[in-house]
């Protein structure tokens, strides 16, 4: 099951020196804090001293946040103006959030950095390797007021603008165990040992039920989630109110847990797969410099087999859906082989004909040999892009116990 977290973003940078006296210019960060992982963005103005040596006097500064377990879990500086290295660094972080930007003051930004890195190190785990570019960020003195650390979590969530919506990202937060998360989007003391038996576990699949009829407020939910020891089935009770104009669950109560087998989660979870293979003739090198300058924004890894790109849709609109599943964010997944095969992949038929499409669109299009289109009845190529690096015809052939016919 593809996760985010199976993804890392390539750290860089690095200064010679540390930095007195910055200014601050500005910052932002992604409002994708319910989703337990956003981007905070800071640029400085550093004195001449510090700049010397270097592109200018600007640094950049991003730090991925994972806000559960990691803190800060990679970190990215940039010194100088370069127009194009900035845009390829934002696009390459924020593209796979479906992310807003929400522009932060100095002190809530400092605020920020310091509060995840204190989960970092809570959890024993170290900060970034480039923490004498940011070290002055972490001595900084910022303090935020009560009601103004609220605002600013309001901020970074989003606006929630249904009922779905706001039982999923709950739910989501509860299960992992973030509950200052969870109890932001609750009006009532919230209770955090519902499931003392099963440890931070992620949400693979929500499906939302009325209990009694929506116009209770009262709602049941069936969670398959996952945790170090496998998945379970969580059956769970929710009321949801409007409390000053916004949607808050107004109660919460876990009725059932059932652990499940892996054949049972892969059941639960199953899915459909579209993937349409390409040979692709002539130089390879081709192909992936169109596939890098098309999906700039898109996730991506260099695999043993090859590199994989991973587009995901452009805002968090899955999460208003009354059955959440946990890779609906995946737009879209393209593979270049080391056998020079060109893969692509959707979950619906109208993703998979749309790419299809693209691809005898692009400038690479005399280069892509149609060979074999799948609909496979749950996801197989991103388990194929960490496994396996081989023809994907065969390899679809042995998980499916294909013989040869000769």
């Amino acid at each position: 099951m593809l996760k985010k977290s199976d993804l890392k973003v390539i750290r860089g940078g690095a200064l010679s020196q540390s930095l007195p006296d910055e200014k601050f210019e500005s910052a932002y960060a992604t409002n994708t804090c319910l989703m337990g992982v956003l981007i905070i963005y800071i640029k400085w103005k550093l004195p001449g001293i510090a700049a010397a040596g270097n592109k200018g006097r600007s640094l950049h500064q991003f730090y991925y946040i994972e806000t559960t377990e990691e803190g800060i879990e990679s970190y990215r500086g940039i010194c100088g103006d370069d127009d194009d290295e900035l845009r390829f660094t934002e696009q390459s972080m924020l593209g796979g959030l479906g992310a807003e930007k929400v522009f932060l003051t100095m002190n809530e930004a400092v605020f920020l950095v310091q509060r995840y890195a204190e989960i970092t190190k809570k959890f024993g785990r170290p900060l970034p390797d480039e923490i004498r570019e940011y070290d002055f960020v972490l001595k900084r003195e910022a303090v935020l007021s009560a009601d103004r650390e609220e605002a600013l979590f309001s901020k970074l969530c989003g606006k929630i603008d249904s009922v779905n919506m706001l039982i999923n990202y709950f739910l989501m937060r509860y299960f992992i165990k973030d509950f200052f998360a969870a109890e932001m989007l609750a009006d009532f003391d919230l209770d955090t040992g519902l499931l003392p038996g099963v440890g931070p576990a992620t949400l693979c699949r929500n499906e939302i039920m009325t209990s009694g009829g929506a116009e209770d407020g009262r709602y049941v939910c069936e969670s398959v989630t996952e945790d170090d020891h496998g998945h379970s089935i969580i059956v769970s009770e929710l009321s949801v109110a409007i409390t000053g104009g916004k949607y808050l669950i107004s109660s919460f109560d876990v009725t059932n847990t059932l652990a499940i087998s892996p054949t049972e989660a892969a059941m639960k979870l199953a899915r459909p797969e579209f993937a349409t293979v390409y040979e692709i003739a002539g130089p390879v090198d081709n192909v992936l410099f169109e596939l890098d300058q098309r999906y700039i924004g898109s996730l991506q890894n260099l695999c043993e087999g090859g590199k994989l790109y991973i587009v995901f849709n452009r805002d968090n609109r899955h999460m208003n859906k009354s059955i959440y599943m946990l890779n609906d964010d995946v737009k879209e997944i393209l593979f270049v082989t080391v056998e020079d095969q060109l893969i692509i992949g959707s979950y619906t038929l109208s993703g998979i004909k749309r790419l299809e499409n693209r691809m005898m669109l692009s400038k690479v299009s005399k280069q892509l040999i149609e060979v074999a289109k799948y609909e496979f009845k749950e996801p197989i190529l991103y388990d194929y892009t960490m496994s396996y690096g081989g023809d994907f015809i065969r390899y679809v052939e042995e998980i499916m116990g294909f013989e040869d016919d000769y």
